[in-house]
């Protein structure tokens, strides 16, 4: 095959991983609690777990979604009892983000899975080289960065 067929099947890959992601990312499971979350709730406490005393527009910008999405999201994990939002004692007009005990629980859980799962996808994609990743990242950064300017 040439470049080009090899690009458009690379695209067409891309699109197929795309789909099953989305489909995957529909299907609510438990993360060491009795809770039922969508990976997008899974994510999002990642996220706060990650960056300790957030707020909307950082997890917004971090996103790409906007604070009202994210604030509906924040809110669905506050009636679940796994994360809080309170007043920023040096700041007022700031709202701050964290986990609770319950989200904390589950972030850590799902750090565990991530690392299992990564290091079995690692095993069998022994064949490939950091230079092989180093190219295919800079191949996806820059379709990344096309998608998002438009």
């Amino acid at each position: 095959m040439n470049r080009e067929d090899i690009f458009y099947e690379l695209m067409e890959t891309l699109y197929e991983i795309s789909r099953k992601i989305s489909s995957y990312e529909s299907i609510p499971r438990k993360y060491g609690t009795d809770d039922d979350l969508f990976m997008v709730e899974a994510h999002t406490i990642n996220l706060i777990g990650n960056h300790q005393h957030t707020n909307t527009s950082e997890l917004a910008r971090l996103t790409n979604k906007t604070k009202g999405a994210i604030s509906q999201m924040v809110d669905k994990l506050i009636k679940k009892d796994l994360a809080v939002k309170y007043k920023n004692p040096t700041n007022q007009r700031e709202v701050i983000i964290e986990l609770t005990e319950k989200g904390k629980k589950v972030y850590n859980f799902h750090k565990e899975l991530d690392q299992d799962e990564y290091s079995q996808l690692l095993n069998k994609l022994g064949q490939f080289t950091a230079e092989d990743f180093s190219t295919y990242l800079k191949i996806s950064t820059i379709l990344r960065d096309n998608i998002k300017s438009k």
